[in-house]
């Protein structure tokens, strides 16, 4: 009988090694298809500050996890708390979905955008002395999700890279986002915008980009470094890599903050006319590209953006042709910039852009009608001929504007 025991435990303690080899065999064969030598380095910026992004050391690697990215206490304390809806006006001025870069929107995808959750910006009132008043502090603008395609999985910037990397690439994010809420807030008021939800995914490789648009039926919009799709709440964007497979990180910066202005956008506007929603993702991108967005751009500048174009088009031109924005992008995407840009320059009552975006809000899941669009920004036909001043006085005498300001800073700064 003892002999019989003493069997069984010595085949027990066999097969219990025999599963430990097969364990460790099997992780073993598995890391070695997922190693970290596939992930590329991140960011290239010149030191640690990376305020002017150049070329820095390939950052430190860590072994992919398999988690999403965790939420924070007060995220996860957001997500369980009571939500608010607010209910929008449904008298749609024109009921033809608007196509996003490729991909038509169909009537289920416009559904979704009227049934979207409405979150209004939170805020806490606080006393100012000097006017002897009680006034609101906005904030909680919005949640921003990264996140790093690779093989069908999503890994988080943290653990492809290192928390540093994530850090730093989240608070220059902050600082522009915040300029969209900021300047939104001017025009229109805070208590009529929404907090956004900003998903973004990244992929390593042109292969992967291509695949993730696929899978939407986007794949038409690979050719473009991001892309925004409304119906899923997500942008895609294809990391940007130098020679040495280093990450790009200013144009990196430049295209996240573009499709965030288009995420951002769709949860207070919804569907709009392409000139508005590329000018507007264009104007809130420059101030990742310049120190000087007042300015706007030089000629030489300019000449490149819009392949040479004289000046900009007409915007009759610019609004009309919805079905050649890839045939003559750059010049369509530089003049819809031209005007959003001029219309900022205005004081609050010319801006007639504050007008259009009032009535998106009233009229988020439907398209503007363009006659309505043109009446409105141009009632005295003199839109044109007023651009044309503009950009004669900001672009052709760039220098001069810009030795203008450089007066201004030096004055400010001996007056203080």
């Amino acid at each position: 009988m003892k002999d019989n025991s003493r069997l069984g435990i010595r085949l027990l303690a066999i097969a219990l090694a025999v599963i430990i080899a097969l364990v460790f065999f099997v992780h073993f064969f598995l890391n070695s298809f997922t190693s970290k030598d596939e992930f590329a380095p991140l960011i290239d910026a010149a030191n640690e500050q990376i305020s002017h992004i150049s070329t820095i050391e390939q950052p430190a690697l860590v072994e992919p996890s398999t988690t999403h990215i965790d939420l924070s206490e007060e995220q996860a304390h957001n997500t369980n708390k009571q939500k608010t809806f607010v209910e929008q006006d449904k008298s749609y001025t024109a009921h033809t979905p608007h196509p996003w870069e490729l991909v038509e929107v169909s009537p289920v995808q416009a559904q979704l955008c009227r049934d979207m959750e409405l979150i209004p910006l939170t805020y806490k009132e606080v006393f100012d002395s000097d006017k002897q008043e009680t006034k609101r502090v906005y904030s909680d603008y919005y949640e921003l999700n990264l996140s790093i395609l690779h093989n069908d999985r999503e890994y988080s910037i943290a653990s492809v890279y290192n928390e540093g990397t994530e850090k730093w690439l989240k608070a220059q994010m902050k600082d522009y986002l915040d300029r969209v809420y900021d300047t939104y807030s001017e025009w229109l008021g805070p208590e009529k915008l929404f907090k956004a939800q900003i998903n973004i995914k990244l992929a390593l490789n042109q292969t992967q980009y291509f695949n993730a648009l696929a899978e939407h039926d986007a794949e038409e919009s690979a050719k473009v470094q991001g892309v925004y799709l409304p119906w899923l709440h997500t942008a895609f964007v294809k990391i940007p890599h130098n020679e040495r497979n280093q990450i790009i990180g200013m144009r990196l910066l430049q295209v996240l903050v573009h499709e965030s202005v288009h995420a951002i956008n769709f949860v207070q506007f919804g569907y709009m006319h392409r000139w508005a929603q590329e000018g507007l993702a264009q104007y809130f991108t420059h101030f990742v590209e310049t120190k000087t967005p007042e300015l706007f751009l030089s000629y030489e500048q300019w000449e490149r953006r819009s392949e040479s174009l004289a000046e900009p088009l007409s915007f009759q031109d610019v609004i009309e042709p919805s079905g050649h924005w890839l045939e003559n992008r750059s010049a369509l995407y530089a003049s819809s910039f031209a005007y959003v840009q001029y219309f900022s320059t205005l004081e609050k009552s010319e801006n007639k852009l504050i007008t259009l975006l009032n009535t998106e809000l009233k009229q988020r899941c439907s398209v503007l009608k363009k006659g309505w669009s043109k009446t409105h920004l141009d009632p005295n036909d003199l839109l044109y001929t007023n651009i044309q001043n503009w950009f004669e006085h900001t672009v052709i005498y760039h220098s001069q504007r810009a030795d203008e300001l450089e007066k201004e800073i030096q004055n400010s700064r001996a007056t203080h």
